[in-house]
């Protein structure tokens, strides 16, 4: 199990360099190119924006699941903290699952250069997946504060 984690934690930390060097070129491109962006590339900037406010969240998720991966590592499963990172990725998860297919529909208008019906109900897979797996965790959530207080009463059991 301890491998497991190591290896998982070898992987968060990859992804938090890969979303860290992502947010910062997009920032500086942005910033550094603002007068060009708000005349010619207008369009651009707003179709990526979304882009790099959920860059911003995974990175977020990804730092609150670090310190999980280090208390699991040190075998306390069931700190609260665990269940407020786990609770605050499942929030990502869901608001992500939520706000993709708006995107997505926003984005074929712009695309196609009228609003049409049809295109809002185009629901994908990955938005019943995302949303699945977000309540998932917020159960899971549940099940740590629930262990917590077990553990608590074992200790206290004589």
């Amino acid at each position: 199990m301890k491998t497991s984690l190591k290896l998982l934690y070898v992987g968060v930390q990859f992804l938090r360099l890969v979303l860290s060097a992502c947010i910062v070129v997009y920032t500086y491109l942005f910033f550094n190119d603002i007068d060009d962006m708000l005349t010619s590339y207008l369009r651009f900037a707003l179709i990526s924006l979304p882009v790099f406010i959920f860059w911003v969240f995974a990175f977020s998720a990804l730092n609150k699941i670090v310190p999980v991966i280090k208390r699991c590592l040190n075998q306390d499963f069931f700190a609260p903290e665990n269940a407020k990172s786990i609770r605050f990725l499942a929030y990502v998860l869901i608001i992500y699952a939520i706000g993709s297919p708006i995107l997505n529909f926003v984005f074929k208008v712009i695309e196609h250069g009228k609003f049409e019906l049809s295109l809002a109900f185009d629901i994908e897979h990955a938005f019943v997946s995302h949303f699945a797996l977000g309540l998932i965790l917020l159960i899971l959530a549940q099940i740590i504060n629930r262990g917590r207080t077990l553990e608590i009463d074992q200790k206290l059991t004589i």
